[in-house]
């Protein structure tokens, strides 16, 4: 059998991706049932069916002979979201005591989810103040985040331009810019990061930026909306 799921961009091997869709198409199974569903050798099978395990991708059941249960899909994603996310949380922290230049950036984000990863690993880091426009369906994902900003003491300044009520803080309404392509995502942390992004369907064209410019330009269109008093 040929995978068509690839997982190996996420940790896994290229045998446990083709294990992992066997199991979810198939079901669950003994690690011989599932060797020859995959067309693999029983040793093979059975090492991926370990390493699913040990990542979180399945579970074994036991008894004689064991049987292995994919975990579903949406729970998969859920952890590699959380293992990515403690990865970066790592990264930014060892690269913090590595000593350059400061030099403005800016980037280039396609990715609905990647911007929402980039909110919420900046929303973490926040020292002083966030300054943030979203759309309403955007602030579950980000709500753990911006609890434990508020909870350390840093100022939010929240808007959208739909209804959405936190116990923890307001979110003010929001005007959407004159022009604007899609659903506006505008974000400003401390003094060091912004995004200024649309958001259109599951697309979204915009940049994460440190340039002092781009900051004050992200921050003027964000006072500008009144989203921010």
């Amino acid at each position: 059998m040929i995978a068509s799921l690839d997982l190996t961009g996420f940790g896994f091997t290229p045998t446990e991706s083709l294990v992992y869709e066997v199991l979810v198409r198939g079901g669950p199974g003994t690690g011989y049932a599932i060797a020859r569903a995959a067309g693999l050798a029983r040793a093979n099978a059975y090492s991926a069916l370990e390493g699913l395990v040990k990542k979180g991708g399945a579970r074994v059941e036991e008894g004689r002979p064991k049987r292995y249960r994919p975990e579903p899909p949406s729970t998969l994603i859920a952890r590699i979201i959380d293992n990515q996310a403690q990865s970066l949380d790592s990264l930014a922290a060892v690269l913090s005591d590595i000593s350059v230049p400061a030099t403005p950036t800016l980037v280039e984000l396609v990715s609905v989810r990647g911007v929402l990863q980039i909110l919420s690993h900046e929303i973490a880091r926040a020292q002083t103040r966030v300054m943030l426009v979203a759309p309403a369906d955007a602030f579950p994902a980000l709500t753990p985040a911006l609890r434990k900003a508020s909870a350390g003491g840093v100022a939010l300044s929240l808007a959208s331009p739909g209804i959405v009520d936190l116990l923890f803080a307001s979110v003010d309404p929001a005007a959407t810019p004159a022009g604007w392509p899609g659903d506006p995502v505008l974000f400003v942390v401390d003094d060091r990061g912004a995004v200024m992004a649309g958001r259109q369907g599951d697309q979204v064209a915009g940049h994460w930026g440190t340039d002092p410019v781009f900051l004050n330009a992200v921050r003027t269109l964000i006072l500008a909306g009144r989203a921010v008093p």
